[in-house]
């Protein structure tokens, strides 16, 4: 069970009794989690009749924008100048699902930097940044479990609106891969009975999560397992690959490689694993395991320059698709993901 300092959340209940303007924040390239956490938040605030704005870094996933449509945000890659108004006019900040203002990208992180206001951290990575009032908890399935944790204790019960209910549910779900890691605790399966009780309906919430691709998505789909797959069954380790070019052909679009990594894991005899995919100055790269033996988080941030989760993590790298790939393959075969 989450323990809560009770002094934070006074500090925390008196912030925004005090606040009228608040503005919520979350990291670059927002998944479920992230956009869920920030619905959530507005929405409760909203009921409380706060003058509240999300800002989200840069344009999301088709699927699950249903989660933020009916939120007042602003996406600040397409109105930067507005987004950073918002911040620096605003009361206070409550920042989701990211544990370091660089996360926000290098536009916003000198924003965050600059304001001189109260900011709020909610989040289940590890290491967080210093901020006002923190609320950290890695062990957590998502981000939207802490949330709802630190809401029910500021109102003191386990049931809420609809409207909080759906974005926090949604968040879990995608975080856990619908309940398939990252939720071998108890309690978020309390935190999930009671989000129901709301009148969720979960078979829906999990269509329009996950069964809404587009022709050209399953087509990368089936290439990038069919085409550029590698596996090394000596290591227990597998990983794709894809580069701009590829991309384009299907016709890519943010989103579409959601949940690609983890086919690599369907293999009875892989623990270690990775997507690489090459955008416009880089290597995005994501690194899955099975068993916490296997710390990704710490391969991620000592070979390429990011970290995550024990059992989910990402990183990057400025050099050539062909370089990355062979460089990968090497520690893959010295068995770096191993070596702590």
């Amino acid at each position: 069970m989450m323990k809560f300092s009770k002094n934070g959340i006074e500090k925390l209940r008196n912030l925004i009794e005090t606040s009228q303007k608040i503005t919520l924040i979350t990291h670059y390239n927002p998944d479920g989690d992230a956009l869920g956490a920030s619905a959530a938040v507005f929405y409760y605030l909203k009921e409380k009749g706060k003058d509240v704005v999300s800002i989200i870094p840069n344009t999301f996933p088709k699927n699950i924008g249903f989660v933020v449509e009916s939120i007042d945000y602003i996406i600040a890659e397409k109105e930067f100048k507005k987004a950073k108004n918002r911040i620096l006019d605003s009361d206070c900040l409550i920042v989701l699902d990211m544990n370091a203002n660089h996360r926000s990208g290098d536009n916003l992180e000198k924003v965050l930097n600059e304001a001189n206001i109260t900011k709020v951290l909610l989040d289940h990575h590890v290491s967080p940044e210093n901020y006002d009032i923190v609320f950290s908890y890695p062990q957590a399935s998502a981000t939207c479990e802490v949330v709802y944790n630190v809401l029910k204790r500021l109102d003191n019960k386990k049931i809420f609106s609809y409207d909080v209910s759906l974005p926090l549910y949604a968040g879990i779900l995608t975080d856990t891969g619908s309940f398939s890691y990252s939720c071998d605790h108890s309690e978020v399966y309390d935190v999930v009975s009671n989000l129901l009780k709301a009148g969720l309906k979960a078979s829906k919430i999990h269509q329009k999560l996950f069964d809404t691709y587009s022709y050209h998505r399953l087509s990368l789909l089936g290439y990038a397992i069919g085409k550029k797959f590698r596996f090394f069954p000596e290591q227990r380790a597998a990983f794709i690959y894809l580069t701009k070019r590829e991309l384009k052909r299907f016709h890519y679009e943010i989103g579409d490689l959601e949940g690609v990594v983890n086919y690599c894991l369907k293999l009875e005899k892989v623990d270690f694993c990775a997507l690489l995919s090459e955008r416009e100055d880089k290597v995005r790269m994501s690194f899955r395991s099975k068993d916490p033996s296997v710390d990704v988080n710490v391969f991620a941030r000592k070979y390429w320059n990011g970290g995550g989760h024990v059992m989910a993590a990402g990183g990057k790298s400025y050099e050539e698709m062909d370089v990355v790939v062979e460089k990968l393959t090497k520690q893959i075969k010295e068995k770096n993901f191993l070596q702590q």
